[in-house]
């Protein structure tokens, strides 16, 4: 007589000694039970698919992207099925598992990130921290999503005057340790969205010890001054119709300047009017790889003693910003896949999607972090794709027996 498949229960009792290892290593089960239990997500009844299962289900979507979404199943489950057998614990139909992805949705996989994602520079790590502080960088990209009628509808098609783009998406702003490149905060809209009106949102992940970096295109006086208050340190890049008359001038070419709030930010409530503050002005135009030189920078910053940080230590620090457009590469290229889109069709898949690729990329940035700690180097110097690699592997062997 057949042996009936293993229930959802016993398959949930014993994802936390047989499930996926490095994963659980970063994301303990405990925290994922956790997150369900806060989110109202737990499973009420007994599942061939537990809340826990399709959780860690939406991760392994984001480190193989490339694979089937029950081919994920399979390799999620496939420790499980070689020790118990493969007719005991059987893999659901595409179908049951777009049901049971529908009733996680996207809150125990937000809950988990917030609860989970933080920096992770290591303490006296050389060329990881500067003056102290832990540089950060913020930014935004766009996703793309499935060409379907609630995609388009929820998240818009961006367009110009030859039409429509072919695909919706998404704008997600993150912000990125820069030293390990490790997302701790991350937002996301529809394309229409404003992006620093939309990056905004993450000011309460910024703390003391940081060194926020940002583009030109997220200047503001109250942006400025709000984040000036939650960072031990700023330096942006500002447009150059941004008006910053000198008030006096250091040895080392840089000079003070007062900002003021605009007429719309007063008009706006968001400012006051006399307000203002003083900030360094660095400028320089940057050598490029064939000896010419570029186009002017203009960075401003609130480390305003030129004894403490000179102008071209400034100049040299910014360039790490670019950590994060080095992020949104290793995120969008080689976990997604450089010619492939979201395969989710609902606005609340997209958005689970979207958690989980964060999830699996600070999985996989934590995992080489810890490597970099051990082997005493700094996390620069490891090969991003290599631990994909290897995590990749790791999926589908037993844990060890600790």
């Amino acid at each position: 007589m057949p042996r009936k498949p293993m229930s959802g229960a016993r398959i949930s009792a014993l994802m936390q000694e047989m499930s996926v290892s490095s994963l659980l290593r970063v994301i303990p089960y405990s925290m994922i039970e956790e997150a369900l239990t806060e989110t109202g997500t737990q499973s009420k009844r007994k599942r061939l698919l537990p809340a826990s299962v399709v959780l860690l289900l939406v991760v392994m979507l984001g480190l193989n992207a490339e694979v089937s979404v029950r081919e994920n199943l399979r390799m999620l489950l496939h420790s499980l099925r070689v020790r118990f057998g493969m007719d005991r614990i059987a893999v659901a139909g595409s179908a049951a598992i777009s049901f049971a992805r529908r009733r996680l949705g996207v809150k125990p996989l937000a809950w988990l990130f917030d609860r989970v994602a933080r920096p992770l520079t290591p303490t006296g790590c050389a060329g990881c921290t500067w003056k102290g502080l832990r540089p950060v960088a913020i930014d935004g990209t766009y996703v793309e999503a499935q060409c379907t009628e609630k995609n388009c509808e929820h998240f818009g098609r961006p367009g110009n005057q030859h039409g429509k783009g072919g695909y919706p998406q998404v704008l997600v702003v993150t912000l990125i340790e820069c030293a390990t490149r490790t997302p701790f905060g991350f937002v996301y809209g529809p394309c229409r969205k404003d992006e620093p009106t939309l990056g905004d949102e993450l000011s309460a992940k910024l703390q003391a010890d940081m060194l926020l970096l940002a583009d030109r295109a997220y200047f503001s006086f109250a942006r400025w001054r709000d984040a000036s208050e939650r960072c031990g340190a700023l330096l942006w890049r500002v447009k150059s119709n941004v008006k910053l008359k000198p008030v006096s001038s250091f040895d080392d070419g840089s000079y003070l300047a007062v900002i003021k709030p605009s007429h719309k930010l007063i008009a706006k409530g968001f400012a006051t009017r006399g307000e203002h503050m003083t900030v360094r002005v660095v400028e320089y135009r940057p050598v490029m790889a064939d000896r010419r030189r570029g186009e002017k920078v203009r960075l401003i910053t609130d480390v305003l003693d030129p004894s403490q940080v000179t102008a071209e230590e400034l100049a040299a620090m910014y360039p790490q910003r670019w950590a994060v457009e080095v992020g949104f590469d290793e995120l969008k290229t080689h976990l997604r896949g450089p010619v492939r889109v979201l395969r989710a069709q609902l606005p609340e898949l997209v958005e689970q999607e979207i958690h989980g690729f964060f999830l699996a990329y600070y999985v996989t940035r934590a995992t080489m972090a810890e490597a970099a700690r051990v082997a005493g180097r700094p996390p620069s110097e490891l090969s991003f794709t290599h631990a994909v690699r290897v995590i990749r592997r790791h999926t589908s062997l037993f844990p060890s027996p600790s």
